[in-house]
């Protein structure tokens, strides 16, 4: 399709598109196969082996360009098409589906995550969100008075808090290390030695962020659990450091599976990148692990059986243990396999692939506007999907305010100092890209 028949057929033509001024020098994506090949997978979802069939699940304002569905995402056909059909079938009994459903249908979903992320399924439990799945994550951690958590000066205010109410608990301390002063000059080596540096003989957790939504700084949390290894072959297991990652970030992004990642502890929500269902997350933790964990919230089945005497105890996986029981918004977080799913049939390397053109393609070009300072790193080892910038004379909300005044929804970083972001991912095409950047490029 040529550049004017995209215009009018995505709706630019009354929105950003015209108004925007031509970019010279901007950087093509690679020619090639537009989106993955091969058969149908799991779902069948027609249209996943190109990327305009992709685009087509989503229900997205044809009159806007999204560049900030990292914040929260879009339902695809499939998971909207399931919820619709568990709110249906709730609200004509709610009772009896509910009781024919419930001991299947989170167990189905933990299978369609352990295959997503290539774990055991009894590793997975289900959250509501990142920041309930870091509050259980590191309130239940067992420290004792004198132990240290080791986390950074980089993360989310979710880690920051539930480090906080952690120790206030246990009276256990907690020390930060800043990693990096210039996110654009520093590498994956240095990042490392800077963690592994700071590590003291009090310190029994380390908690760190994957890919930061504060700079877009990706840190190599393969290199880091290996250096955690190797400190951890001097120490006795009393003395072990425990590796934990916030990695919402890169979750969706990142070809990746947790035998790859290293780490012990795994949290992210599956409502940005993954585009499941509004309201729902996950927490992995190695069978290593498990022992270093107390429940908050109680569990239901099987854990609910073992209190009616009907399971044995010692079956329980974290799984059973940590899935917080309670009645939830089950069309929510019974759906949220039609999202693993979706993205398996995508192509988990597919997905990598294309966020990071988009994000590289963003980035190179930004480095070209003279009233422009990147702050995430160029390279893909170590960025994957956000690009932060400044834009010199604005803050951070007049930047975001100015591009959607645009038709182009960007966001800014929630954070102490704050930067204005374009996220671009799978849904996007590279019009819209270029239609973002001519954007910046105007404002002056």
């Amino acid at each position: 399709m040529d550049r004017k028949a995209f215009l009018r057929d995505s709706g630019f033509m009354i929105g950003a598109g015209i108004t925007l001024p031509f970019l010279p020098g901007l950087n093509k994506l690679p020619t090639g196969p537009t989106g993955p090949t091969g058969p149908t997978g799991a779902t069948g979802t027609a249209g996943l082996d190109n990327w305009t069939g992709v685009r087509s699940q989503f229900e997205l304002d044809p009159g806007v360009i999204h560049m900030a569905l990292m914040l929260l995402a879009s339902h695809p056909k499939p998971v909207r098409d399931a919820i619709m059909k568990h709110m249906q079938e709730f609200d004509k009994d709610p009772t009896t589906y509910w009781e024919d459903h419930f001991q299947n249908a989170e167990p189905e979903v933990i299978q369609d995550a352990a295959a997503y992320i290539g774990a055991d399924p009894g590793e997975i439990a289900l959250t509501g969100s990142t920041t309930e799945g870091l509050g259980t994550l590191y309130s239940g951690f067992k420290l004792n008075s004198g132990d240290e958590i080791l986390t950074t000066t980089h993360d989310h205010y979710s880690t920051e808090m539930s480090l906080e109410y952690a120790v206030k608990k246990s009276g256990a301390s907690i020390r930060r290390v800043t990693l990096y002063d210039h996110g654009t000059e520093t590498s994956a080596d240095e990042l490392t030695e800077r963690l592994i540096a700071a590590v003291g003989p009090a310190t029994r957790l380390i908690a760190v962020t994957f890919v930061h939504s504060s700079t877009g700084m990706k840190l190599p949390i393969r290199r880091m659990s290996d250096a955690i290894r190797e400190l951890n072959r001097g120490r006795s297991e009393a003395d072990r450091i425990w590796f934990a990652v916030d990695g919402v970030h890169g979750f969706g992004v990142e070809n990746i599976t947790m035998a790859g990642l290293g780490c012990d502890f795994f949290v992210a929500g599956t409502h940005k990148w993954i585009f499941g269902p509004r309201g729902t997350g996950i927490i992995w933790a190695g069978r290593e692990g498990w022992d270093r964990l107390v429940p908050t919230v109680p569990a239901f089945s099987p854990a609910y059986g073992t209190w009616l005497g009907e399971y044995p105890e010692e079956n329980l996986t974290f799984s059973d243990l940590f899935t917080p029981g309670g009645f939830h918004s089950f069309e929510h977080r019974w759906s949220l396999g039609e999202a693993f799913r979706m993205q398996m049939e995508i192509g988990k390397a597919r997905v990598q692939e294309r966020t990071h053109q988009f994000a590289t393609m963003v980035k190179e070009e930004l480095q070209k506007m003279p009233h422009v300072q990147v702050i995430t790193p160029v390279s893909p080892e170590l960025s994957a999907g956000i690009t932060c910038f400044r834009v010199d004379g604005m803050g951070a909300g007049e930047v975001v305010e100015r591009l959607h005044g645009k038709h182009i929804v960007a966001s800014a970083s929630p954070y102490r100092i704050s930067y204005p972001r374009l996220t671009p991912c799978i849904i996007n095409t590279e019009e819209e890209v270029e239609a973002s950047l001519r954007a910046v490029a105007e404002l002056r």
